[in-house]
């Protein structure tokens, strides 16, 4: 093989009598380059966005949700449940809350919003709201307290310190006759989580002034449960139920977020497909180098044979040309891909609307794996350009190639 290799890296070394073979060369290992990097990149953005969605969803969400399976009832011996779901193996913790829509109401703006009811020191231990919280702390979340999204401070025009009113659909009678529920809290905290639709319509209060706003008894809606593997959520969830019995049902965080992860994985399989046909381009550009190439060397190809080199030495020496340009330029696009990408992430390079995105900008996450499976599906493509411009080399006869010399 030694004798193979060093003729194809003179080959592809020495100066050519056409200029232009040695310019589709270099075309060649600028395409494979451009077409690794470039598939890199966007497996790299595609995976960002995954993981990065994936984290702060499961930063706002419980990774296994246990309800009523009458939805309109409730769950009234909470706190007893929540302790025997802990038991489960897989569970970490669990808490209970309350949810419910309502109108949040500053002076001068009114929004609909999420509320939901929580106990702090048990959501603490559940979800990333303390690490979240960007003004205030869940210390002073006591009494009549609320803490509302960055992006909702913003909308209501309200700080830390102001007063809100929540307005909920259930009703009270009053001598005036019935009027909807309402509160007066005041904004102890405000989380920025970095989705825009949990930072705009998400907030939190305690659980018995949401037990007390909604107008139900000392009962929760949901068990939220934090389990240690998030991808056996399904089977934990299974467990759960089984062991509470009929009377619960359960959902888990990739049923909830199904069709986004869906589009995702969908957007990366056509990201691949679509940006792999770059290096199914530059290819073909091998091809044509080593077609050109074998014209070229028909009279050295000759003296190689009538020397005693085989067919089978021929063949080798120009699949190890169009090998080398696929690993030249595969290394190339690996290197520039993974530059690329830690400098697009480490300076936010690509900025997004939040509103839109729900992200402020664009992750990168290349993956080593990635690049591992990029890289060889580029050398193999190259290794399969080289096998007819090669078998058209060994075919060759001494004494037709050397009669015009």
């Amino acid at each position: 093989m030694k004798f193979e290799l060093m003729v194809a890296i003179r080959y592809l070394r020495a100066k050519r009598k056409q200029a232009v073979i040695s310019l589709i060369t270099v075309i060649s290992i600028v395409g494979v380059a451009a077409g690794v990097a470039a598939l890199i990149v966007a497996l790299a953005i595609t995976a960002g966005f995954r993981e990065d969605l994936q984290n702060k969803l499961l930063g706002a969400q419980p990774h296994v949700s246990i309800m009523p399976k009458t939805r309109s009832g409730g769950i009234a011996d909470y706190m007893r449940i929540t302790r025997e779901v802990e038991q489960v193996p897989g569970v970490v913790f669990a808490a209970p809350a309350v949810y419910q829509k309502v109108l949040l109401a500053s002076e001068t703006q009114a929004s609909g919003v999420v509320l939901k009811g929580i106990i702090p020191e048990m959501e603490s231990r559940l979800s990333a709201l303390p690490e979240n919280m960007v003004e205030g702390s869940l210390k002073e979340f006591q009494g009549d307290s609320i803490i509302i999204g960055k992006e909702l401070a913003k909308a209501l025009g309200t700080f830390l310190g102001d007063n809100l009113k929540v307005v909920s659909a259930g009703i009270r009678s009053t001598p005036l006759g019935l009027i909807p529920r309402n509160r007066g809290l005041r904004v102890t905290g405000i989380f920025e989580s970095g989705l825009y639709d949990y930072d705009n319509s998400w907030t939190y209060i305690p659980l018995e002034r949401a037990q007390s706003l909604i107008g139900v008894s000392d009962v929760v809606n949901v068990i939220e449960v934090k389990i240690s593997d998030i991808y056996q959520a399904k089977a934990i969830g299974q467990k759960i139920i089984d062991r509470l019995g009929g009377d619960f049902d359960f959902t888990d965080w990739a049923t909830m977020n199904a069709t986004i992860f869906q589009a995702l994985r969908l957007e990366r399989l056509v990201t691949f497909i679509t940006i792999g046909l770059i290096v199914l381009v530059a290819a073909l550009n091998i091809v044509a180098t080593l077609i050109m190439m074998v014209l070229e060397k028909t009279r050295d190809i000759a003296i190689l044979m009538s020397m005693g080199a085989t067919n089978e030495n021929i063949r080798r020496i120009f699949i190890l040309q169009g090998v080398i340009i696929g690993v030249v330029g595969t290394v190339l696009g690996v290197i520039i891909g993974q530059v690329l990408c830690h400098f697009a992430d480490k300076y936010h390079l690509i900025r997004l609307a939040p509103e839109v995105y729900t992200i402020a900008y664009v992750p990168f996450r290349a993956s080593p794996i990635d690049a591992a499976i990029v890289a060889a599906a580029a050398i193999l493509i190259s290794f399969l350009a080289t096998l007819y411009p090669s078998a058209a080399a060994a075919k060759l006869q001494p004494v037709e190639a050397l009669r015009y010399e």
